[in-house]
């Protein structure tokens, strides 16, 4: 017989793992997330006016970034309960996937409606940017997760 692979256990398919992370997010800091996303737009903006020109679409993507990380991120850390926290909490990876591809979907449309970017350069501009959102969201629940471990 052979040694049981992850495969064979029963768990959730990327939709459901998708509308998990929905349920999740719904307990996230909106606000707060609103927030860091102006205040990301308007640092940028004003470091692109330092520089001498006005980059409104590359500021709007930052902001689109620091909304969605600290949305994921806050939800994970937030004390909130629940089956969908529960697994978020112990899946932050995975978690993270809905926090990243939110944030590359909206620089995509950012780049391609109001940016000078085509179709190609609006691609690779929501990925490195979903990728950052993913990255700081996924790293945010890890620590979490080894604080949570170490204190109880």
């Amino acid at each position: 017989m052979s040694a049981p692979t992850r495969n064979d256990k029963p768990g959730l398919t990327k939709r459901d793992e998708l509308a998990v992370s929905g349920a999740a997010m719904s307990g996230a800091p909106w606000k707060a997330a609103a927030a860091s996303g102006a205040v990301v737009t308007g640092a940028d903006l004003v470091f692109h006016l330092v520089g001498g020109h006005l980059d409104v679409p590359t500021a709007l993507s930052a902001g689109v970034v620091a909304l969605f990380a600290v949305a994921g991120a806050g939800a994970l850390l937030r004390g909130q309960g629940g089956r969908a926290m529960r697994w978020a909490r112990t899946n932050p990876w995975r978690f993270a996937l809905l926090p990243g591809l939110a944030a590359a979907v909206v620089v995509f449309v950012l780049s391609v409606a109001i940016g000078s970017s085509g179709l190609i350069g609006g691609a690779f501009t929501a990925v490195w940017h979903g990728a950052v959102a993913y990255g700081a969201t996924g790293i945010a629940g890890s620590v979490a997760r080894t604080r949570r471990r170490r204190s109880a």
